[in-house]
């Protein structure tokens, strides 16, 4: 006896799961800005008046942690965007040209996407466990 699957109409369903899987990135993102676990090659005293040496976390004013938008979702693409001008510094490293300076890299999203477990976020935002 044979037996034929259809899948079709399963766009809700990876709508669901690819939404949910954005938003508890999103916020394990937000959670790892906390993690003292990036090095420093010095001591620095912050915005905030802290001083801070190595590891340190990635929170001076909270400006690059709250700049995050909310997720956005179109077909099987999700993304998120941090808006402040010093996003892609922080996250990418950079050089500065007038002054003896530069910035390690400190790739917080990429850091979550190593230990994120996407598979079965999908399945549990999917309804499929």
């Amino acid at each position: 006896m044979a037996v034929t699957v259809t899948l079709a109409n399963l766009d809700d369903l990876f709508e669901q799961g690819l939404t949910g899987v954005a938003q508890e990135f999103a916020q394990a993102c937000d959670d790892a800005f906390e993690d003292p676990l990036w090095a420093w090659p010095n001591t620095t005293r912050r915005a905030n008046g802290e001083t801070v040496g190595s590891p340190r976390n990635l929170v001076d004013t909270g400006e690059l942690r709250d700049s995050r938008q909310d997720p956005e979702v179109a077909g099987n693409t999700a993304r998120l965007t941090w808006e402040v001008d010093h996003a892609a510094a922080t996250f990418l490293g950079a050089v500065f040209t007038d002054r003896s300076a530069s910035l390690p890299a400190r790739n917080l999203p990429l850091f979550v996407a190593r230990e994120f477990n996407f598979a079965d976020a999908f399945l549990r935002h999917a309804g499929l466990t």
